[in-house]
């Protein structure tokens, strides 16, 4: 990387922390050239303070359109979009439209299946590199975790369960449904799905629409191998983050938030050179050392996304930002129809669902 000029759009909690990570790969070559939010009095305060930064303070402004005017344009390589879903549809076309370099969003990808296809059509069409923020795809505590399940730490998946807690089936949910799928390389095929009937009020606003509730998710690995996921988001379930993946020859457990010792993952296992055994007789599973790695740190999963969206050999997070919101928009469609199985990939009608998710 060589001179990358980067602009963040939004400037609330995850903007300030895709402005860190930024600073991150300072000595990379990225440096911030421009904020942007609604708020041009915080726009313009956040800027100031970074005058002391190398290369000075950025830009400020607080329509996003702005930074696509004119010259304006010619001076980004690298966009983030850290704004509410329902603008990202609108903000990554117009990127792609200005044919702006790279291109990393923010979940939810977009807030209809229709919306998300359309903005990965019109990125790979400009020569646009879009990626999708699903950070636990970086967290280093989630990357130890995923090369133990793939060395067969457990066997074969069987059961994926999640304590999420409140916080949004799209809005947190989300990250869950797309780390299951990634711990094992799979995808969504099915989701049943019973929300919340009357949701309390967003706390971003009332203009968004993101119930909690329960939601199973039917996974499907390349080799045909199948798995479900089961996340519990309930409103009234306070939040955290703890996963248990019950395997064919044992059981993982994680929990992100909570530092090593008492927290992080542990596991028991039926001995190596005992898997032939018949899964009828008892064999007695042993604990199975695991390197935690640290507690989750925003930060630098953002930096290390970014590090990866402007590498020669960045992740296919886009495929994943559209399949993780198709579960989304798949569990609304099931809770309308009591609960019944909708398959995926979406389609027809289902597509056009546009859900205002944060």
């Amino acid at each position: 990387m060589k001179d990358v000029r980067a602009a963040v759009i939004g400037l609330g909690g995850m903007g300030r922390r895709h402005v860190a990570a930024l600073d991150g790969l300072a000595g990379q070559g990225v440096r911030t050239v421009a904020v942007c939010d609604m708020n041009l009095a915080a726009a313009q305060e956040f800027a100031a303070g970074r005058a002391e930064a190398a290369g000075g303070a950025p830009r400020a402004c607080a329509d996003w359109r702005e930074l696509f005017a004119g010259e304006s344009v010619g001076g980004i390589d690298l966009l983030c979009v850290a704004t509410n879903g329902p603008s990202h549809r609108d903000i990554v076309l117009a990127a792609a439209q200005a044919k702006i370099p790279y291109v990393l969003c923010e979940k939810p990808m977009g807030t209809s299946g229709a919306a998300t296809r359309e903005m990965a059509a019109a990125c790979q069409a400009a020569g646009t590199r879009l990626a999708v923020n699903l950070c636990r795809r970086f967290f280093s505590r989630c990357l130890l975790l995923r090369q133990a399940l793939r060395g067969g730490l457990v066997g074969r998946p069987r059961r994926f369960w999640s304590l999420v807690g409140g916080g949004g089936v799209g809005c947190v949910g989300l990250h869950y449904f797309d780390y299951a799928a990634w711990l094992f390389d799979a995808r969504p095929v099915w989701v049943s799905a019973e929300l919340t009937a009357n949701p309390a009020p967003n706390v971003r606003g009332a203009q968004f629409f993101d119930p909690g509730g329960q939601v199973s998710v039917g996974f499907e690995c390349a080799d045909g191998w199948r798995f479900v996921g089961d996340f519990e988001l309930s409103e009234d379930v306070p939040r955290t983050s703890r996963c248990i993946i019950i395997g064919t020859e044992g059981v993982a457990e994680t929990d992100d938030f909570i530092p090593a010792p008492a927290g992080a993952a542990r596991a028991t296992a039926r001995p190596h050179d005992q898997r032939h055994v018949v899964k009828t007789r008892l064999v007695q599973p042993e604990p199975v050392a695991l390197d935690h790695g640290p507690a989750l740190d925003i930060v630098q999963a953002t930096r290390d996304c970014l590090a990866d969206l402007l590498g020669p050999h960045a992740q296919p997070t886009v495929q994943a930002g559209v399949e993780s919101v198709d579960v989304v928009l798949a569990a609304h469609l099931s809770s309308r129809q009591g609960g019944a199985r909708v398959a995926l990939p979406l389609s027809g009608a289902g597509l056009q669902l546009d859900v205002p998710i944060t």
